[in-house]
């Protein structure tokens, strides 16, 4: 009689239930509702980049790959529990004769075979253990790939939110030129007239080559970090069409990052990939300490065969040598007593294997809890920069619209009402970038806690 199975069996049948299911990890309170206020919400071109990223990215393909050798291997870790069946076949003609006597001879000849099965039946449940191993790291690697493809949506937001203030830049660029060869052929004029020396001229041709060239240095910066994020997102390219003049007005507000934030806090991260990526590997710890404890364990088969071979029978000087038909059935055990103390060291390792993982995932959940602290903080204060950059754009706009006047009733130069038009430019910058650093900390922080709406 087998032994009784003892209490781990019946957790770790549970634990089989639980990943047969597919059941992806502990999952948390349901957070605050976050559509609608990511930057591809409000940007069709950048959604479109996501979604080919999604499909054609080198990282994710490379990434996917890890995933289906996954779930090979829990193909050939089953195996181990499916009976092993074996065989041979062959034709041969025996010859054989007593030595004293050589005229006693008989022959047998003939196809023979032999045929072979071999099922385990009790190892302590470590095979089970095994498979259910490989189905958790299976889980794992379906975890990490939806992780690479979180981070590598993260990585493009932040980049296509750059590229937006880049414009910005690029477009204040050109207009810096545009004044500055407006002022050159204005010192030209009145160089002709006598008015302005050829020294006052030369100075300003200088400056406009030195305009031109930062313009030129920021445009081509733009042009080689649109290719740049094309490659990353597997497009064939990323036109200057596609990134936007400026960002949506319409920004989450602080509450609602505070809402997120004390969502993950909450429930200790468990609503992260990285809370059940290190639940995961915690399982799989444990089941590997349980599979090395029993490994000097007798293990138990059922065997069955089936054979056609040859025997031989000497009976004082006669040979008798005919085919014999063999069929047997049979349990039996293979017990490795004693390995050199190599399954205490075994043993060991593996417990402190699993001591290893609980103190790695203690600490990458407290660093992920921090992280997403910090972020909320950032966007209170991104917030606030971006309140600072509209209040000095809107300075700079009706600033422009007061020299305008003056300059309709000839009380200013028009030269003012250019300077005041690039202030603006200008203004808009701060405006776009501030939006682009609070848009992109929004999407971190909703990506690392987890509250990203279903894709």
């Amino acid at each position: 009689m087998l032994p009784r199975l003892p209490s781990f069996r019946r957790a770790l049948a549970a634990l089989l239930a639980w990943v047969g299911m597919g059941v992806a990890g502990v999952r948390g309170a349901a957070g605050p509702d976050v559509a609608g206020t990511l930057p591809e919400h409000h940007l069709p071109a950048l959604r479109e980049l996501l979604e080919t990223a999604g499909r054609r990215s080198p990282q994710l393909l490379a990434q996917d790959l890890e995933r289906i050798l996954a779930g090979i291997r829990i193909q050939s870790t089953d195996a181990q529990r499916l009976p092993n069946v074996g065989g041979g076949l062959s034709y041969a003609i025996n010859q054989t004769a007593i030595s004293s006597n050589t005229s006693s001879q008989t022959r047998d000849s003939g196809g023979f075979y032999n045929l072979g099965v071999t099922q385990p039946l009790y190892h302590w449940g470590a095979l089970q253990n095994q498979s259910a191993s490989a189905r958790i790291n299976a889980l794992i690697a379906q975890k990490a790939f939806t992780q690479a493809a979180r981070d590598l949506r993260v990585v493009i937001r932040r980049a296509f939110l750059g590229l937006v203030a880049e414009k910005a830049r690029v477009t204040a660029a050109a207009e810096a030129v545009r004044l500055v060869a407006a002022e050159v052929a204005v010192l030209e004029e009145k160089k002709s007239r006598g008015v302005a020396s050829a020294a006052a001229v030369e100075g300003e041709k200088l400056r406009l080559r030195e305009v031109r060239l930062d313009h030129d240095r920021l445009a081509a910066e733009f042009e080689a970090n649109r290719a740049r994020l094309a490659r990353l997102a597997g497009a064939p390219e990323l036109p200057e069409a596609a990134i936007p003049a400026a960002l949506p007005a319409t920004l989450p507000s602080a509450e609602l990052a505070a809402a997120v934030a004390a969502t993950a806090l909450r429930d200790g991260a468990r609503s992260t990939l990285e809370y059940e990526i290190h639940d995961l590997r915690l399982k799989d710890a444990l089941l590997r300490h349980e599979i090395e404890k029993v490994r000097l364990r007798p293990k138990f088969y059922l065997s069955a065969g089936a054979s056609l071979e040859n025997s031989t029978n000497v009976n004082d000087n006669t040979v008798n040598q005919q085919g014999v038909q063999r069929r047997t059935v049979s349990v039996f055990a293979q017990w490795s007593i004693f390995d050199g103390f190599a399954t205490r060291a075994a043993v060991r390792e593996a417990a402190a294997g699993r001591r290893a993982q609980e103190r790695r995932a203690e600490t990458e959940i407290e660093a992920l809890l921090q992280n997403i602290q910090l972020l909320e903080r950032g966007l209170r204060l991104d917030a606030e920069q971006v309140s600072l950059a509209e209040i000095r754009l809107g300075i700079a706009t009706e600033g422009s619209r007061v020299i305008a006047r003056e300059v309709e009733l000839g009380n200013a130069p028009r030269g003012d009402l250019e300077r005041s038009r690039a202030g603006i430019l200008q203004a808009e910058i701060r405006l776009q970038e501030s939006r682009a650093l609070l848009l992109s900390r929004w999407a971190e922080l909703v990506a690392l806690a987890g509250a990203e709406p279903n894709r």
